[in-house]
């Protein structure tokens, strides 16, 4: 990642001198998954957590240097604690699982969009946070994110 992102001119109200967003991913970083693709049963890979490498360089003349920022702060993956007792696991598909610890168990707050990346993520979950039984699910959207 660029520590100085891209500055567009043309686009002078955009706050690119401010990096502070670049700071906040980082907040509560534990770990990253060391599998960097989820693959199926069948070997074929369902989610790839380095596709987005690309996004390391600074932004193309085809892209709006916004949006290539914002894609910039998203590829931020791994286990982050967002309070104690409160984790996020990021980058492991198009949607962000959260945990929530309880005295009997977890509760698994938007599980992702398919078994492989849920179970990916919740594996690097148990890596660092020991097992623990998932005691209840909330799905709080049902599309495709």
């Amino acid at each position: 990642m660029t520590d100085a992102p891209h500055r567009d001119p043309s686009h002078p109200d955009l706050p690119f001198h401010d990096t502070q967003d670049f700071d906040d991913t980082e907040r509560g970083f534990i770990a990253k998954a060391t599998t960097r693709q989820v693959t199926a049963a069948d070997g074929r890979v369902v989610w790839d957590l380095d596709a987005y490498h690309f996004l390391d360089s600074e932004a193309p003349d085809t892209a709006h240097p916004s949006l290539w920022r914002q894609g910039q702060l998203l590829i931020r993956d791994g286990l982050f604690e967002v309070v104690p007792g409160i984790y996020q696991l990021r980058g492991f598909d198009l949607s962000v699982m959260s945990v929530i610890e309880g005295d009997t168990g977890v509760i698994v707050v938007d599980p992702l969009i398919c078994r492989e990346t849920a179970a990916a993520a919740f594996a690097l979950y148990q890596e660092h946070r020991g097992p623990r039984p998932v005691t209840g699910m909330v799905y709080t959207h049902s599309h495709i994110d």
